[in-house]
């Protein structure tokens, strides 16, 4: 098992269940591939740096997850034919960052 870090921006104008089911089923994908959520962290609605598909703001939400790396291309390809999930970025780490994160923080 290897360990990443991913970032999912999803629409800002989605309703907060929709956001929280979206969040579920980006869960079961990753536990789909067998691979196990760590952590989480739900960043809120910030500001992008620039326009992704017309919007100016996404509710970001950060997850650690151990799983085999060749799996990660199938959730890839899942969270891309939903159109909700505008941005998504999986990253490979040595070992998981300690939580809180900075961003969590500046959001209180």
């Amino acid at each position: 098992m290897k360990y990443f870090e991913a970032v999912i921006l999803l629409s800002p104008e989605i309703s907060s269940n929709i956001k929280k089911k979206l969040c579920d089923d980006f869960e079961k994908l990753v536990d789909n591939e067998a691979g196990k959520i760590v952590n989480k962290e739900d960043w809120g609605l910030r500001d992008l740096s620039y326009k992704i598909q017309n919007f100016n703001k996404a509710f970001y939400n950060f997850f650690q997850i151990e799983m085999d790396g060749n799996k990660i291309q199938n959730i890839k390809k899942n969270l891309a034919q939903n159109e909700l999930f505008i941005r998504h970025l999986f990253v490979k780490v040595n070992k998981h960052q300690e939580l809180p994160t900075k961003l969590y923080n500046e959001k209180k």
